[in-house]
């Protein structure tokens, strides 16, 4: 994310209308920390072609692509009707693509691949069989690495690159398969750059799983790294708590902020404890009754998902908003 980003708060700006939502429950995560720099990360991916390997970049560990190149993340199962998927891209040049594909694109023209895609360049967007059915330019994903967000609800679309929603179809046709295929076009002197892919399922309504199960769980309120700066992120989840707690006067709450458990415990606990206080501090400032609030930090102490892997740290990386 770029400096403005970071300096931005939810709801201000571009990000008043930002509608992603990350799916509630992590399917696959990358994370490349730990991976041997020069080799392909074959724990978490599955290589089908090309030439591809871990490189530091930008102060990170990233997936390098230096021919055109095919990986897939496999899944538990097929897609679900709802769906989200991430990731970090740079692509090196307008005219190199990258297209992502829910199924396994089959052999031959793009024009014969039934099912939706993702279609990634200078005019990034939504296509089916070789046609664009939404896209936006947006010279900002050249040259420049930037997150990339799918969210997919039924037959109801919608793709951000940074803050911009570049393509909202409503008469999708995702292939739902146990597989997201990525296909990276570059060379030895353009290389394409790929990290931080995340593949979640399932987008809860927040009011009815508050009164269905007594809590609502949500990795779309997001933090700075080490840190209790709100990111402008959480714009829709923030709004959508707002209104819950407006339309609903006898609603109180628990918010409860939660981390995975890399670290040091101590510390963990009091980030925790900031990041919750500064979501109270948000719905304080946009009008919610502060006697109708509480923050608890739990850190590291209730873990729902293994800390051992990436999709278990995801998980755990979490708030909570509990009705009192």
């Amino acid at each position: 994310m770029d400096d403005a980003a970071q300096a931005a708060q939810p709801a201000d700006g571009v990000w008043r209308n930002y509608d992603f939502v990350p799916g509630t429950t992590v399917w696959r995560a990358t994370d490349f920390t730990n991976e041997p720099v020069g080799r392909f990360p074959a724990s978490q991916l599955e290589f089908v072609s090309g030439n591809m390997q871990i490189v530091e970049f930008e102060g990170a560990k990233v997936l390098e692509a230096t021919s055109n190149s095919v990986v897939r993340v496999k899944l538990p199962k097929a897609l679900p009707e709802a769906f989200t998927i991430e990731f970090l891209l740079r692509i090196p040049a307008p005219n190199f693509v990258t297209t992502v594909f829910t199924s396994p694109r089959a052999a031959g023209a793009l024009v014969r691949h039934p099912f939706d895609y993702l279609y990634l360049y200078h005019t990034p967007g939504l296509y089916r069989m070789g046609k664009e059915l939404s896209g936006t330019r947006t010279p900002s994903l050249v040259g420049k690495t930037v997150p990339v967000k799918l969210q997919v609800r039924d037959e109801w679309a919608i793709l951000y690159v940074g803050p911009d929603r570049v393509a909202q179809v409503p008469t999708a046709k995702f292939g739902r398969t146990d597989a997201v295929e990525f296909h990276l076009s570059a060379n030895a002197r353009f290389p394409t750059y790929l990290s931080e892919v995340v593949v979640a399922v399932g987008l809860d309504d927040l009011y009815a799983t508050l009164n269905t199960t007594g809590a609502f769980t949500t990795r779309g309120i997001l933090f700075d790294s080490d840190s209790d700066r709100l990111r402008p992120e959480s714009t829709p989840v923030l709004q959508e708590l707002v209104k819950t707690l407006t339309d609903h006067a006898d609603l109180r709450v628990v918010i409860e902020g939660h981390t995975d458990g890399q670290g040091d415990e101590a510390r963990n606990q009091a980030l925790s404890e900031r990041r919750a206080a500064a979501v109270v501090a948000h719905l304080t400032g946009a009008g919610v009754g502060a006697g109708r609030l509480m923050a608890a930090g739990k850190g590291e102490t209730v873990p729902v998902a293994d800390n051992a892997t990436a999709e278990g740290r995801q998980q755990n990386r979490r708030v909570v908003i509990r009705k009192q």
